[in-house]
């Protein structure tokens, strides 16, 4: 599965947007903190009111990429290149197998 915590850009978010809920800020200083304009720290305050923390969160993280591999498919792939390529590291065995082995798999996708 993909990332579930905070990036940094967003950590910085919710934290100054705590100082904002404080009172310890306003929210014209905390858009120029941020590098942001005003309208968009306010967007971003109303979403941290209506949510908190995760509500700043991006929306795609946790999901799973459209463009992965199936596990059926990743299975049979590691299955064969342990079995033809057991000195080999994962990307030169994906290589040798999707140029010799007749599985066509992009050695640089990853989890």
């Amino acid at each position: 599965m993909g990332r579930t915590e905070l990036s940094g850009k967003e950590l910085s978010r919710v934290e100054v947007m705590g100082r904002v809920k404080a009172r310890s800020l306003r929210l014209d200083e905390a858009a120029e903190m941020l590098g942001l304009s005003y309208r968009q720290s306010k967007r971003i305050w109303a979403r941290y009111r209506e949510g908190g923390a995760k509500a700043l969160q991006h929306g795609n993280c946790g999901r799973v990429s459209n463009r992965a591999y199936t596990a059926e498919f990743r299975a049979a792939v590691l299955k064969q290149v342990q079995a033809r390529y057991e000195d080999f590291g994962s990307t030169l065995g994906t290589c040798q197998e999707s140029c010799v082995g007749g599985i066509h798999a992009a050695a640089s996708k990853r989890d």
